[in-house]
């Protein structure tokens, strides 16, 4: 049987469950790599029930989280946030430790996973960094617009005695950038483990005992056939697969 791999997105009143733009690619990673993908809706309430349902779980890309929940105002260049979805989320990324879920967290998903164990978020790296800010994390065209394909953009330095480097078996790649947020503080239950040329961090690592549970700052989901992505995927999928067969939950 092929584990069942949750996956949490943003989508519109009434469409909880449905494949949309925004957990497409998701489904597709998740599909290839020999999983069941199943799309779960935004209810802290019913975070365990989730979490009985399926044997793997990805918190996937979005909105940034609310400035709020890691103590500060909200910045100007900060989005929108959806309350449902951040409450839903920091319980799966607590309840995925405790009971040890096999997980990946992607881009927002990363920074969900920090916030929820305690770290904190730079709010819009363009105006923290300035002049400083040479590598474009955001993916923009010379005019100004938002790219729509997801292009290998800079390269990851990953540590090499990390357990994300092992699962890889690479310590440096080229991939894609798509997010205007990341880490600040680091939370105490995670570890830095991969950044940019320009110290921006790009990888958790866990620092607890778990079979499964890395955390990228890019969206490797847009790189279908990217041996890095194939790695993350396959390697959630297999967690799950194996963490399915030795417990019931």
């Amino acid at each position: 049987m092929k584990p069942r791999i949750g996956i949490t997105y943003t989508y519109n009143p009434g469409e909880a469950g449905r494949v949309n733009d925004n957990a497409r690619a998701y489904v597709d990673s998740v599909e290839a790599a020999g999983g069941d993908a199943v799309l779960l809706e935004n209810d802290a309430s019913r975070a365990r029930e989730a979490l009985r349902g399926i044997d793997g779980l990805i918190l996937s890309g979005g909105a940034d989280v609310e400035p709020q929940r890691y103590g500060e105002p909200i910045h100007e260049k900060t989005q929108a946030s959806n309350p449902a979805r951040d409450d839903f989320e920091i319980a799966l990324a607590r309840l995925a430790r405790e009971r040890g879920v096999p997980t990946l967290c992607v881009c927002r998903g990363l920074q969900v996973a920090n916030v929820a164990f305690g770290g904190t978020i730079v709010q819009d790296l363009a105006s923290e960094m300035s002049e400083h800010y040479t590598l474009h994390h955001q993916q923009v065209r010379e005019d100004g617009e938002e790219r729509t394909t997801a292009v290998e953009a800079h390269a990851v330095e990953v540590e090499p005695r990390s357990a994300l480097a092992n699962l890889l078996g690479t310590v440096r790649f080229a991939t894609n950038s798509m997010h205007h947020q990341a880490v600040r503080a680091v939370a105490p239950a995670l570890r830095a483990v991969a950044w940019t040329s320009d110290g921006v961090i790009e990888a958790l690592d866990a620092e607890f005992e778990h079979p499964f549970f890395y955390a990228v700052q890019w969206h490797p989901e847009e790189l279908l056939e990217d041996p890095i992505s194939r790695k993350l995927f396959g390697g959630l999928v297999e967690a799950s697969r194996k963490s399915a067969g030795a417990t019931s939950r």
